[in-house]
């Protein structure tokens, strides 16, 4: 019983030497305050990395990459490797690159454009496209 007893003090105190040890070496927690425009550019900084990663990932684009000889891989690991500036302003360009559907804006403006001079030229009486149209 005795020799329980002190096997126990022993343990106990190796670990309370070790519990003691590690508070010691353990570094203390430093905190501060973060500003909300600190946290809203993480926000933005996030927010552009994956608009990029996703624009690369898009079927088109990997495509026209893969023509230019640059794997996709290759392309988000050089995006990784950018800063969040360098990010950003790519991210503002992607946003001003057209879609696609401008093509018919520009033809109704053409079209118009050529009705409204054919109907001036009628009017003058240079042409005579339009019978609707009563000439001087």
């Amino acid at each position: 019983m005795r020799h329980s007893r002190n096997l126990q003090r022993a343990i106990v105190s190796i670990i309370l030497v070790a519990f003691c040890l590690f508070n010691v070496i353990v570094a203390p927690a430093q905190a501060a305050l973060v500003s909300t425009a600190a946290l809203l550019q993480t926000q933005d900084n996030d927010l552009a990395r994956q608009k990029v990663s996703e624009f690369l990932t898009r079927h088109d684009v990997a495509r026209h990459l893969q023509t230019w000889g640059v794997a996709p891989d290759e392309a988000q690991a050089r995006v990784d490797a950018m800063t969040d500036q360098e990010v950003n302003i790519l991210a503002a360009k992607i946003d001003m690159v057209p879609a696609g559907g401008d093509a018919l804006g520009i033809v109704l403006l053409v079209s118009i454009v050529a009705f409204i001079t054919l109907v001036i030229t009628d009017i003058i009486g240079v042409t005579d496209v339009f019978t609707f149209i009563k000439k001087r």
